[in-house]
């Protein structure tokens, strides 16, 4: 069972409530690893995923401490670093209603963009955030979903490479094209493990789709913010491959290595990223409407742990689906690339692309008969 777990239940339904993604149980790695052994530096209760005005994603943080010997102000110095580390911009710091928190360390915390709160609290700061914290039916929401999710790689060891790269690395590399070749590789390493008939293995496609999407969201919107309205193809593709490997050079000596690997001329092209033509078209797609790509990460998130317990579309994934035409079919356009990057069975990728155009569907006709009511 989780720490904290309690604390934790209540951070999950706030980020939920707010439509924010939330992923419980961080494990921060070192930068570079020196030694063999692989040593974790720490770990977060809960990183959220949220929008700014101009549509870039930024983190939020919650320390969840139901203890009765920790510091306020020494949990805030603690997690104003861990913040630094993973590039969030605020943090929440949940302790036990027993801890005396002083005016004076609240202003401090307030000053290092970290709130402290006791427990009792989080009702009243869900409520002037204009959320909700409350029992709901949607899986993202259940603490108990995620703790079965996170048993998976007892069950499926040779998963673990994968999972272990969804609750670690992936949120702490700092660019967004890293995040995305990574996320393709982790999820083609395991390709020929994965059996859609199995829900565990289904989820686990879902969990890289929803991770996926929140990659490329980050992606687009640095593309948009480049291209605003790209004149030409040739510019379109080569600045989002200058983007996808982290700039011109790292691009140019990947496209050399890729060369000498498949013995290809210098002269003839070559695609180096898995199904380019597909990846681009998503993209292409995403530039439409980067706005609604974090309501498919999240109601990806959700329809992977339904997934895994075996439940239908919960209303979260309805209400996502349904009020953004564009998350739609970026779950869609997703799925089917991810299914055909990593060789998997067509079943993952029906899986997904069908609920959500069921949904999308019922949504467009729901909206028809009003009109003409």
């Amino acid at each position: 069972m989780l720490k904290d777990r309690a604390q934790k239940a209540q951070a999950l339904k706030l980020c939920v409530s707010k439509s924010w993604l939330p992923q419980l149980e961080v494990n921060i790695e070192p930068a570079q690893r020196l030694e063999k052994t692989k040593f974790l530096l720490t770990d977060l209760d809960v990183l959220a995923i949220a929008r700014n005005p101009i549509g870039e994603l930024t983190k939020i943080v919650f320390d969840c401490k139901s203890g009765l010997r920790e510091s306020p102000i020494g949990r805030t110095f603690w997690l104003k670093g861990v913040m630094e580390k993973v590039r969030a911009n605020h943090g929440f710091i949940l302790l036990n209603d027993r801890i005396n928190i002083s005016r004076d360390h609240r202003a401090s915390a307030t000053e290092l963009s970290v709130t402290l709160l006791r427990e009792s609290e989080i009702g009243s700061l869900a409520q002037g955030l204009g959320a909700r914290v409350m029992p709901t039916d949607v899986p993202i929401a259940d603490i108990d979903t995620w703790e079965q999710f996170f048993c998976i790689d007892q069950k499926y060891a040779a998963l673990s490479d994968f999972t272990l790269f969804a609750r670690s690395s992936y949120w702490t590399l700092k660019d967004p094209g890293e995040q995305c070749r990574k996320c393709v590789g982790k999820l083609r390493s395991i390709g020929t493990e994965l059996d859609p008939v199995k829900p565990e293995h289904m989820a686990i496609f879902g969990e890289a789709l929803a991770l996926f999407i929140l990659a490329i969201a980050n992606l687009t919107n640095r593309l948009f913010l480049v291209l605003i309205r790209p004149t030409t193809e040739e510019e379109f593709t080569t600045t989002l491959l200058a983007l996808l490997y982290g700039g011109y050079d790292n691009l140019d000596v990947a496209q050399k290595i890729r060369r000498l690997t498949a013995g290809v001329a210098p002269a003839d092209q070559i695609d180096i990223f898995p199904e380019m033509r597909s990846f681009e078209h998503l993209i292409r797609e995403m530039l439409e409407a980067p706005f609604q790509a974090l309501e498919a990460a999240i109601a990806a998130r959700d329809s992977c742990l339904s997934a895994l317990v075996g439940e239908p579309c919960s209303s979260l994934f309805k209400e996502m689906v349904g009020a953004n035409q564009y998350a739609a079919k970026f779950i869609v356009l997703a799925a089917g690339y991810l299914q055909k990057a990593a060789r998997l069975p067509i079943e993952f990728k029906t899986h997904y692309a069908d609920q959500t155009l069921v949904v999308a569907a019922a949504a467009l006709e729901s909206v028809m008969h009003s009109g003409k009511s």
